[in-house]
Order: structure tokens, then C-alpha cells, then sequence
């Protein structure tokens, strides 16, 4: 079945609907159905009733860009751009399990890819390398601990080198970022300028599986990972508080190499230190700084607000600040 996102391109290409009137539509006939079917197998149904077929549309690849959290049994092509070393790890029954990370990308964003045993062999034996252009069908996509998204195999994936027809580009991604203000927020990759107001009173250090980076958990006198048992864990950075611009306030989120770069402190210092002492020094380096912010803003599940999940983080500067603000008045006509 085509995903949530595939049926409204498609429906948004052979009707005269626009995409929030289609969203409306299969919203409607998802409750009409009392959720008793999916929201894709609304969409299929509304396309029905405007007379389109989405049974005979091949699917077309998504664009990284849009990627989100949940998405089930998609396409995505792009660009090999990073490949991690082999790490080998032992599962519970006693066998020997391999794991690498490819990071692709294809213009409009990247992504992360684990790939496992039998797909690291492309890694080992070269039939796959940086530069190459793989096609991926039936694959997820989902949050990892970081909030960033990664894309997830199955059996019943399939995993391809394309031969290279320039259409993905090679080079770094740049990822647009429109200013916005707090109170206009709403999920997507933005930049804000504002103050940062409060430290929540979190542990600053996590503690991850080596091999899947899922969060191991103490018992007794070691870690355990659910996946991998005993293992010994890396250690990583967390910083959350709440960043104020003067229109509204947002719940903001650093992890790693940014937590370690808006506090100027290492994990491996912090480590050292009780929780209370470990917050006590954060504070004294971020409390009532200006930054300007970059990441994707998203819905906390279990809060159910939005917040800032940020990839860059820097000081105001006053002068391009200015500088900037002098531009967009000349654009405006000011």
C-alpha cells in the first residue's frame, strides 16, 4: 500500500484538490469509518471516490525531505555520502552479529541507515562504497534516540545499486532554514533567535548500547542494552530547557556534539560529577545566553507540544544580526 504521503502527491497531481483540502477529505472518511481503517486505506478510498486508481501507480521515491516519523513500505533513492567502520557485537544465543551506519543523501536532506550482517557484506566486500547511488523499497522510517530520523530494513526490503545518472547530487547538503518566531512555530526545520530562560532538572549524561545506540539501562554493577545484554556503554550528552524569544516560549533539545558545544563542557567531565553538580556547572554556561537556532521543530509525544530538536547552535552576533535585520526591511520595502 502507497504511504500517507505518497497518495496525497499522487492525488494532488491528478485531481484539482489541493493538498489541504485532500487531507480534510481522508480525515473525514477516516472518521466516517470510525478509525476502523488506516489513514492509508482512507486515502485509498477517497482516491476511489474521485475516480483515481492508486493500484496502478508505481511508486515513485520520496525525497528525504519528506521523510517523517512512522512511515511504512516506502521508496527512498540517494547518494552514499558516510560510511561508519564494521563493529561486531554477541547476541544473547551466542552468535556473532555485525552492524555499519551509510548516511545517504539526495540533495534535500541526509539520513542515517543501519545496515545488519548479511547487508554489511556490501560494505566488506566493496559492492557498495561512498559515492555510490543505492535505490531502498518497503523500508520505515523512525525516530532514534537522538530525535533525528533514520531509515529501518526488513526482510522484506530491498536494497539496490543504481548505476549513476547525476540526478542526486554529491557534496554536502544545505538544508534551508526560515527565521521564524516562537509563536509561529510548527513542525518543520526552522531557525529562531531568542534567549535560553531554564535548565530542566534532567541528568545530562545517557548512557547508550555501543552497537544500536538505544539507551542501556543499569542493573547491579552493569549496563544492559535489551538487544544486546551486558554491554559497555558510551556516553552522551543531554541538555533540555526552555528557549524564550518574547512572543512565546519553545521546550528546546541538544544532544551530543551541540549540548557539548552551547555548554562548552565535556561528557567525560560531567561524568565525574553528581547529577546536581553536573546541572549546577551547566547552568552557570548556558543560563540567559542568546543563541540563534537551527533544527526541526516536532510534536513531544508525551508532552504533546512542540519542540526544538536542534542540529546548530550559535551566539547572537550582534552585527550580522543587525545586518540581517536592515536586509529583510529593504526586501519589505522599508
Amino acid at each position: 500500500m502507497l504511504s500517507l504521503e505518497e497518495i496525497l502527491t499522487e492525488l494532488e497531481d491528478k485531481t484539482k484538490f489541493s493538498r489541504e483540502d485532500l487531507q480534510a477529505k481522508i480525515k473525514e472518511k477516516h472518521e466516517e469509518l470510525s478509525g476502523l481503517v488506516s489513514l492509508e486505506g482512507a486515502g485509498h478510498l477517497v482516491a476511489r471516490d474521485l475516480g483515481v486508481n492508486l493500484l496502478t501507480i508505481e511508486r515513485k521515491p520520496l525525497k528525504v525531505e519528506q521523510l517523517s516519523e512512522d512511515m511504512t513500505n516506502i521508496k527512498v533513492k540517494g547518494r552514499i555520502t558516510q560510511i561508519t567502520g564494521v563493529r561486531e557485537f554477541d547476541r544473547k544465543d551466542g552468535s556473532t552479529g555485525k552492524v555499519c551506519n551509510i548516511f545517504i543523501s539526495d540533495g534535500t536532506g541526509r539520513i542515517r541507515l543501519p545496515l545488519w550482517d548479511k547487508q554489511v557484506k556490501m560494505i566488506e566486500d566493496g559492492t557498495l562504497s561512498t559515492g555510490d547511488v543505492i535505490s531502498l523499497k518497503g523500508v520505515d522510517v523512525k525516530k532514534n534516540i537522538y530525535s533525528g530520523l533514520e531509515i529501518r530494513t526488513s526482510k522484506y526490503s530491498q536494497l539496490d545499486k543504481l548505476e549513476d545518472d547525476d540526478s542526486i547530487p554529491e557534496g554536502p547538503v544545505k538544508v534551508s532554514s526560515k527565521r521564524i518566531e516562537i509563536k509561529d512555530a510548527e513542525e518543520g526545520f526552522y531557525e529562531i533567535q531568542g534567549t535560553f530562560v531554564q535548565l530542566f532538572n534532567t541528568s545530562p549524561i545517557f548512557r547508550l548500547c555501543p552497537e544500536c545506540k538505544k539507551k542501556a539501562e543499569k542493573k547491579d554493577d552493569d549496563y544492559v542494552c535489551k538487544e544486546h545484554g551486558k554491554v559497555e556503554p558510551t556516553k552522551t550528552m543531554i541538555i533540555s530547557g526552555i528557549v524564550d524569544d518574547g512572543t512565546s516560549t519553545i521546550r528546546t533539545v541538544f544532544f551530543r556534539d551541540q549540548a557539548k558545544n552551547f555548554s562548552g563542557l565535556e561528557p567525560s567531565v560531567l561524568d565525574e560529577l553528581s547529577d546536581m553538580e553536573a546541572l549546577d556547572l551547566i547552568e552557570e554556561s548556558v543560563l540567559g545566553r542568546d543563541v540563534v537556532l537551527t533544527g526541526r521543530i516536532r510534536r513531544n509525544k508525551l508532552f504533546e507540544n512542540l519542540e526544538l530538536v536542534v542540529n546548530d547552535v550559535q551566539d547572537l552576533d550582534i552585527e550580522k544580526e543587525t545586518k540581517r535585520l536592515i536586509t529583510e526591511i529593504e526586501n519589505c520595502g522599508g
